[in-house]
């Protein structure tokens, strides 16, 4: 029976026992991590808080005709988060949330600082942090390391999915471009961007197979099944796409969540395969 590669490099057991090199990268990244940490807890629980709040009369009331766009981009910037802090904890089997949320942050950065507009006071200060977490990673080399298997059909569901959320994205950016809209100025539009490529960001590297694509699967369905929600119910809104792409963005968040974790369990070349199988080598026994 075929049986998955589940052997993961790791950094090595005891402080003591790295090269001066090797302390100096943990200490850099620890320290990057607690800097995101400190600037999280500084400048964004406020915007975090509308996930929840942006739901209630009161919340909505207070965002006014900005409710869909602010809850959106708290959207984008919790999964980047969650991508970036899940490197706190074994971050060498978590190679594939780290590409996902560097991805995310990358896009968004280059959006703010193309078109000068949102905040880059505070996108800039995550991307240049997430990029020393990114370089000073316990894993090192082998940040590209893949678990040993990918999924075809996570894969098709990632190019499904490519089609309408590029389209939404550059239809994003290019609203970006006007000078009288409230939404451009403050930099709506290229956060809402970001918020549609972040689940390819996540879908691709969990669809390939990277190391700790389970995680990165969820973390690319989250923000679609909640854009989902949001165009569903604020469909006066301005970036709901209504209740039919609303609706086609949950099914697919739900069938992609489902995709990965049944191909844990279904030895189907269809659902999962070796990378040797891609590669044109022999299946591992």
């Amino acid at each position: 029976m075929a049986t998955r590669d589940t052997t993961i490099e790791t950094a090595p057991s005891s402080f003591k026992d790295r090269s001066t090199i090797g302390k100096t990268r943990v200490v850099t990244f620890t320290l990057a991590l607690v800097t995101a940490a400190l600037m999280t807890v500084a400048f964004l629980p406020e915007l975090l808080a509308t996930l929840v709040t942006g739901w209630t009369g009161a919340g909505g009331a207070e965002l006014g005709i900005h409710r869909l766009h602010v809850m959106g981009i708290a959207t984008v910037v919790a999964v980047f988060l969650l991508g970036l802090f899940a490197q706190a904890y074994k971050p060498t089997t978590r190679l594939a949330s780290m590409w996902g949320a560097f991805a995310t942050i990358l896009v968004v950065s280059a959006g703010t600082v193309w078109y000068g507009v949102g905040r880059p006071e505070e996108v800039l200060p995550f991307m240049a942090i997430t990029s020393i977490v990114l370089v000073a990673h316990p894993a090192g080399r082998s940040l590209l390391r893949r678990a040993g298997s990918y999924s075809p059909a996570m894969l098709a569901l990632v190019a499904i999915a490519a089609v309408p959320l590029l389209a939404f994205a550059f239809n994003q950016w290019s609203l970006s471009t006007s000078a009288t809209d409230p939404h451009a100025l403050d930099g709506h539009y290229v956060m809402m961007a970001g918020l549609a490529i972040a689940p390819l960001a996540y879908g691709l590297v969990a669809a390939l197979g990277f190391t700790g694509w389970r995680l990165a699967a969820w973390l690319a369905a989250l923000p679609m099944a909640y854009y989902g929600l949001m165009s569903i119910a604020f469909t006066d809104q301005s970036g709901s796409s209504g209740v039919l792409w609303g609706a086609l963005a949950i099914i697919w968040a739900v069938a992609f969540v489902t995709t990965a974790e049944y191909s844990r369990l279904e030895p189907s070349t269809l659902i999962r395969r070796n990378v040797t199988e891609m590669q044109g080598g022999s299946p591992r026994l």
